[in-house]
């Protein structure tokens, strides 16, 4: 499967005639998009692939405050330190989530449009500076 993706994305690449880390920004954005579309209180969560290995990885971020009011985005200082001894409020933490198993049909037309938008515009670009 890892292997399919990374040729998948290889295959993209030089489809479009495109560096190969344009395609894979454009796929993690795709899935960043998809993610939080999919979930529910989710607008701090970013999404990352390993090149060499293929592997996604989710992180959801959390901003250490004084006194939390939005439990889905933030976090206080004593709960930031037993993962970060140092915390202190304002700084950004990230925790890895779990993927999710399988996208629902909307999160999956967001990530293809967001794809092919992405893609577009490196193709714009490249032409461009052509």
């Amino acid at each position: 499967m890892k292997n399919d993706f990374l040729s998948a994305i290889a295959q993209l690449a030089a489809e479009k005639n495109l560096p190969r880390d344009v395609v894979f920004e454009a796929v993690e954005a795709a899935l960043t998009s998809a993610y939080r579309r999919d979930g529910e209180n989710a607008p701090n969560i970013y999404v990352r692939i390993d090149p060499n290995m293929g592997d996604v990885r989710a992180y959801r971020q959390m901003s250490v405050v004084d006194e939390v009011e939005e439990p889905a985005q933030e976090i206080s200082v004593a709960e930031a330190r037993r993962y970060k001894p140092d915390a202190q409020s304002g700084d950004v933490l990230d925790f890895e989530e779990k993927v999710p198993e399988n996208a629902g049909r909307i999160a999956a037309q967001t990530a293809e449009q967001v794809v092919l938008q992405r893609l577009r515009e490196a193709e714009r670009d490249q032409v461009f500076d052509e």
